[in-house]
């Protein structure tokens, strides 16, 4: 189960990494471009991160306090 969240993140990532490649071909012309795609890989795997992580602890307490409103 993914949501939209984690296919528009997903995808952005693959675009970034795929931007870094096709750069990577002549690091020397644009060094300065490749590491700002870097930079912003990061952030992006640690909003992926970070959001897999709260839904993970979300998804196992949905339900845990049932027993107690009844």
């Amino acid at each position: 189960m993914s949501s939209e969240y984690e296919r528009n993140v997903g995808q952005l990532l693959a675009e970034k990494r795929a931007a870094v490649e096709k750069l990577g071909k002549t690091p020397d012309e644009n060094r300065v471009k490749i590491a700002v795609l870097k930079q912003e890989i990061e952030a992006l795997e640690s909003m992926f991160e970070n959001y897999n992580l709260g839904m993970n602890v979300f998804r196992r307490a949905q339900g845990g306090r049932t027993g107690l409103r009844e």
